[in-house]
């Protein structure tokens, strides 16, 4: 009897040591393995910074190498090429970091290098549209910019999205790993502290204090991760906005060569955003005029004669009649707009986006009676979207100047809509864009009150 105390003291210093060492041994355990994860979080969210950098600056870029096709002067030229060449050096700068911080071997190097080069490739096209355009060959700059460079930024931009995938893919899985060891070390902690209860309080409140250390910890990194995907948001948000302002800029430069100064695209694009609501409401197809429809077919309103960019100059400034295959030069480019959103922007932009936005280019010259081009449909065979568009693009060049023709007064445009439902217009729609013409008129008041050419 007189050794069971001694047994009992021993097995209590026996479990006393082991859930000690246990936690001690837990405790380093996941020290080393939230450095680990840290030290990934702290990668992953670099690398993302480096290429949302790389994505902003190449949009300047080709932005600026645009506006150099648009520009007129010596001055021009000169501040669009230094500026085109400070964010060519900050992408080098950017490119060069990313390059640092691959590993050599690994597979986000190779992807990286694939980056790289389409870049190179990009810069190179990127200079041979800045010859074009100092040649004064404005269609030919033009073309590489929308078709050979913009090839490139969509190379460039898969290869990124590759990139940030793999890194995904690596934080992903520490993350399971961390997971695992943490309900591992759970477990093991409940063990341990069963075994300190059993023998030494002290042990016990020592294993209580780590296990809430533990779930500060846990909570801690929750809250780090919250808020750098905050912050991947709202470079995203920022992206997107670039991307957004840069259609609306390729747009305006298209309209600009006939003589528009992008006021165009802006008047057209709020017609069909009051007449698309106006028919929602009224209930007229409201199975394809939800908000989320309407969103996107008033951005994609821009970019209804983006074919232009396809038709001379000597054709699109013409003050006098067009011969007919001057006209059927001009007729090309609905068929041409249609082809080039869904060649050049299937990359960058949802499907969705894209259908309407293709749609509006090929058919906004459609008539319902089947007289239009370039398909001849008529009807509701005419996607309702250009059906809008239609009445928006003819209705703003009526009371617009242009170098053939001057405006037209607010009555005669609104007579020449009414007249036409039924035979170029929807009928529907039509109706409806003449119960606007007080919201129309009003808006056009607020926004152009110094232009003559409306009124």
């Amino acid at each position: 009897m007189k050794n069971i105390p001694l047994k009992i003291f021993i097995m209590v210093l026996i479990s006393g040591i082991v859930g000690v060492s246990g936690m001690i041994m837990l405790k380093i355990n996941i020290g080393n393995l939230s450095d680990g994860y840290r030290e990934i979080t702290s990668e992953y969210s670099e690398n993302k910074r480096y290429t949302l950098e790389i994505r902003a600056l190449l949009y300047r870029h080709q932005a600026l190498v645009a506006n150099h096709t648009a520009a007129d002067s010596e001055e021009k030229y000169s501040e669009y090429e230094t500026a085109a060449k400070k964010t060519e050096n900050s992408l080098c700068d950017m490119f060069d970091e990313l390059g640092g911080r691959m590993k050599s071997g690994d597979r986000s190097e190779k992807v990286y290098h694939k980056a790289y080069s389409s870049f190179i490739s990009y810069l190179q096209n990127a200079e041979i549209a800045f010859g074009f355009s100092r040649e004064g060959s404005k269609a030919t700059a033009d073309y590489y910019i929308v078709n050979v460079m913009d090839d490139y930024v969509k190379k460039v931009n898969a290869n990124l999205d590759a990139l940030d995938g793999y890194t995904e893919e690596e934080i992903v899985a520490a993350q399971n790993v961390m997971d695992g060891h943490i309900r591992f070390s759970t477990v093991s902690a409940i063990v341990c502290i069963s075994a300190i209860a059993a023998s030494v309080t002290v042990c016990l409140a020592f294993c209580v204090r780590i296990t809430s250390n533990l779930e500060k910890y846990k909570d801690a990194l929750e809250k780090d991760v919250e808020r750098k995907a905050e912050a991947l948001r709202e470079h995203s948000e920022k992206m997107l906005r670039i991307q957004n302002n840069t259609i609306i800029g390729m747009a305006n430069l298209i309209e600009s060569r006939d003589g528009d100064t992008g006021e165009h695209v802006k008047r057209t694009s709020r017609y069909v955003n009051m007449l698309a609501f106006a028919a929602k409401e009224s209930g007229y197809c409201a199975d394809i005029l939800t908000d989320g429809y309407i969103e996107l077919l008033s951005k994609a309103a821009p970019m209804h004669d983006i074919g232009k960019i396809s038709v001379p100059d000597s054709i699109l400034q013409k003050p006098g009649k067009l011969t007919g295959d001057e006209f059927e030069s001009i007729k090309s480019h609905a068929a041409e707009g249609g082809r080039i959103i869904r060649d050049v922007m299937s990359g960058i932009e949802e499907k969705d986006y894209i259908d309407i936005a293709a749609d509006v280019a090929s058919c906004h010259h459609e008539k319902w009676d089947g007289t239009g081009y370039p398909l001849g449909l008529s009807g509701e065979d005419i996607p309702l979207c250009a059906r809008i568009m239609a009445i928006a693009d003819v209705f703003d060049a009526l009371i617009s100047k242009r170098c053939y023709k001057s405006p037209m007064p607010l009555d005669d445009a609104f007579g020449i809509i009414e007249e036409s439902a039924g035979t170029h217009f929807d009928p529907t729609l039509a109706r409806l864009f003449l119960g606007l013409r007080k919201d129309i008129e009003n808006y056009l008041k607020n926004t152009a009150a110094d232009d003559s050419a409306l009124y």
